[in-house]
């Protein structure tokens, strides 16, 4: 399912509410802000709208390690819209992004998103580890 994918070079409220509603359950409002990398020149932004809505977001960080430039941040799918291969798409194309400069990418990856990166050809790189407050993850790449 192809969805409007949209390269973004800020944050907006939508993108904040989205990230707040998805990713920081039970945490207090605020820290949804990637302070220093919302407001980084390198900082890019890959949203994906279905008429006119925010569906979908995440945040590709210049955070440089061995064979990666790149890490995804900040990634999240309305509960609504989620297991119709928008995440998906949305990794597809940071990876198509990142190929075209010569990098892999990595991520902590929640352990309910492990799946859809496995499928996006990303690996394990650690042991499990929590994000306290946050969750479950395991460190992932892709090269």
């Amino acid at each position: 399912m192809k969805h409007g994918l949209v390269w973004e070079d800020s944050v907006d409220d939508a993108h904040l509410d989205l990230r707040f509603e998805v990713l920081r359950e039970g945490l207090p409002r605020g820290t949804e802000h990637y302070p220093g990398i919302d407001e980084d020149s390198r900082t890019k932004f890959l949203c994906v709208y279905d008429n006119g809505k925010l569906v979908g977001c995440s945040t590709l960080q210049t955070d440089e390690r061995e064979g990666c430039k790149f890490r995804i941040r900040g990634m999240a799918v309305s509960p609504e819209y989620r297991n119709k291969g928008i995440g998906s798409s949305i990794v597809k194309e940071l990876q198509d992004y990142a190929f075209g400069r010569g990098s892999g990418i990595w991520c902590n990856a929640r352990i309910r998103a492990v799946p859809m990166y496995k499928r996006c050809g990303f690996i394990e790189v650690s042991e499990i580890f929590e994000i306290e407050g946050i969750g479950l993850h395991y460190d992932m790449e892709w090269k």
